[in-house]
């Protein structure tokens, strides 16, 4: 039976981080499993981990990119330079160590999770090992994924999409160029269901990463004018990141405190407690992938309202469960929301059909997508 080798930049807080333990839980039932970390974040792995799975780290460094960021709005030049050169030595480490490791591993299944380390092993791996890269996110059409599906993926076994328009979507882009690596669909999946009871309040809540793609600031904007025809109803934004002080200081200029919290970084089981008191989830971000966040959102009984954006919540979201707005349509989206907070009886049937669909997207339906892959590598 052959070891699989999960190579991940990192195991903190992410949706990505999170997709990798969980299939790292589902592995090791039928298959050793190690995850292989380019560097060791403080407080990971942040999700639960079996026992039985190994953890290597291949360096002892942190991504300085929040300081250089910092940096770069202080201009202070002595800074910026001392900053700019650790994050080049950072990425030289990062670099190498990834070369290394594709030199090292033989006779084994390798999963990559992020493009950059699919064309590392894709250039440098060994014929002896069965390669199967996955896509986290859009593709957009970028011009260097285009680029390197089409020419830096032909020695991949499997590139794992997440959900038929990513895949279709790339088999047209490699068609003629890349005719051995076959492209597949395995979405993200739960461990489990929750089965508890529910006490919904006029609340409404958010979970991601604080960064401008996620949409937070159109968020805030448009709840502002929510609230003002809802004025019970408060909003709940769950996560950290780079944009924190920027939204926290539009809370303060609108004075938005009374019915707006930031509640920062949160553990599972604290995230699991506030989607068990919300009745509506938004997402208001310009790309997705396949988000994670919605399927335990709707796990919890929570109908959705999100943007329209190109991939992603259209995989997921369909009328019986949420709403999905035109992407930009700040009006509408507003419109839909005051209309549910209007309505519970709507709420408890699409919350009902919500916990319906993601019930598809659990750990026993997703298993044996992947173990019929998985057997093709041995």
């Amino acid at each position: 039976m052959k070891e699989i080798k999960i190579i991940a930049l990192h195991l903190a807080y992410g949706g990505v981080e999170k997709a990798i333990c969980n299939m790292a839980n589902m592995f090791i039932e039928q298959y050793p499993v190690e995850i292989i970390c380019v560097y060791k974040m403080p407080l990971s792995p942040a999700y639960q981990l079996d026992k039985r799975v190994k953890i290597r780290y291949l360096s002892n460094v942190i991504p300085n990119k929040n300081d250089f960021f910092e940096a770069v709005h202080s201009k202070n030049l002595i800074r910026l330079i001392k900053e700019g050169m650790k994050s080049l030595r950072i990425l030289h480490i990062k670099k190498k160590a990834i070369i290394n490791l594709a030199r090292e591993l033989h006779d084994c299944i390798i999963i990559t999770t992020r493009n950059e380390d699919t064309v590392v092993f894709n250039k440098y791996g060994h014929s002896d090992t069965y390669r199967i890269a996955q896509l986290h996110h859009d593709h957009c059409y970028d011009k260097k994924l285009v680029h390197d599906f089409r020419h830096h993926y032909n020695n991949f076994d499997l590139f794992v999409l997440l959900c038929e328009q990513l895949c279709e979507e790339t088999k047209s882009i490699m068609k003629g160029y890349n005719q051995h690596t076959k492209c597949v669909v395995v979405p993200n999946f739960i461990e489990n269901l929750p089965v508890e009871d529910y006490n919904k309040e006029e609340l409404v809540v958010a979970v991601g990463r604080l960064h401008k793609v996620k949409g937070f600031m159109r968020m805030l904007q448009m709840f502002r004018q929510i609230h003002a025809i809802m004025p019970n109803w408060k909003l709940h934004i769950i996560g950290d990141g780079d944009e924190y002080e920027v939204l926290k200081a539009e809370i303060h200029e609108h004075d938005m405190g009374g019915y707006v919290q930031l509640l920062g970084r949160m553990d599972e089981r604290e995230i699991s407690e506030e989607m068990k008191k919300a009745s509506l989830y938004l997402m208001t971000s310009f790309s997705e992938g396949f988000p994670f966040v919605l399927l335990e959102a709707m796990s919890h009984h929570l109908p959705i309202v999100a943007f329209d954006v190109r991939v992603g919540p259209r995989s997921i979201i369909d009328e019986s469960c949420g709403v999905l707005v035109p992407d930009g349509n700040e009006t509408l989206f507003q419109s839909a929301c005051v209309s549910l907070m209007q309505d519970e009886k709507r709420r408890e049937i699409m919350g009902e059909k919500a916990y319906e669909k993601a019930s598809y997207y659990t750990r026993n339906n997703v298993s044996s997508m992947w173990f019929s892959l998985l057997e093709k590598g041995n």
